[in-house]
């Protein structure tokens, strides 16, 4: 087969994954293009060593791909850019209201959360320690933090 015909190939195959979402042809169009560059490097092959490499490249693609599927699942962002309460768990402030009976408001930047923990009075250093849904849940921050 041509070297150009595995090129072609392989960019037919990318550019349908543009149309056909999914994030599967690209992995046997770019295993055509590693195809055609090595057939035309070598000066030509049998067929059946094209399409033998050809295989190899497309599961050897394929493996990488579900391999890095499972490492970073779709759903998982670690930037957590859409949780604005989860970005806060870790960082420290100080009650600007007290937290009376579990409950109590607190000022991160310039917003007002609502927070769950232990009873302490204004001005209490704390700790984010986790959030459940909008409400903060924090903990007293110790002399030696």
């Amino acid at each position: 087969m041509s070297p150009l015909l595995w090129a072609a190939l392989g960019a037919g195959l990318v550019a349908l994954e543009l149309v056909v979402p999914g994030l599967f042809l690209v992995w046997f169009g770019g295993a055509a293009l590693v195809t055609g560059l090595a057939a035309y490097l070598s000066g030509g092959w049998p067929l059946f060593q094209e399409l033998a490499l050809f295989t190899l490249l497309s599961a050897a693609a394929i493996g990488f791909a579900i391999a890095r599927a499972r490492r970073n699942p779709p759903g998982a962002d670690p930037t957590g850019i859409n949780d604005r309460a989860g970005q806060l768990v870790g960082r420290r402030a100080t009650l600007g209201e007290p937290i009376h009976n579990g409950r109590g408001r607190l000022f991160v930047g310039d917003t007002l959360w609502q927070v769950e923990g232990p009873d302490r009075p204004a001005g209490t250093p704390v700790r984010i320690t986790g959030h459940k849904g909008m409400v903060l849940t924090v903990e007293a921050v110790t002399a030696e933090e």
